[in-house]
């Protein structure tokens, strides 16, 4: 027996969607035209703009690539926010805030 696919949305999935129609509005196309665009029925898209089903991984690389982005900046600014042009200090990579980022600069050559 097949098992049913688990279609519940989870806060980050909402988010993520959230996020996916502010950029469809900001795109200036109707939801129509912006699935479309997404590569995306129009039924598909509504049913997960009303979170009867969460965008797959896959979905959501479509929407960042028609909408200029990577996936991981859709996923960044959906979860975190977008990066603030007078704050870009608050999205600083990982490798730039390691305390031992500056070591191997600051070995001497052989």
């Amino acid at each position: 027996m097949g098992s049913k696919p688990n279609t519940e949305v989870t806060d980050g999935a909402k988010q993520i969607m959230d996020y996916c129609k502010t950029l469809q509005v900001r795109s200036g196309l109707n939801a129509v035209d912006f699935a479309k665009k997404c590569g995306m029925g129009q039924n598909y898209w509504y049913v997960r703009a009303r979170y009867d089903a969460p965008l797959t991984i896959s979905d959501c690389e479509r929407i960042a690539k028609a909408c200029g982005m990577t996936t991981q900046e859709l996923f960044r600014n959906a979860l975190i926010g977008e990066p603030s042009s007078t704050h870009p200090e608050d999205y600083d990579v990982a490798a730039n805030m390691d305390e031992n980022r500056d070591v191997e600069s600051e070995t001497p050559d052989d």
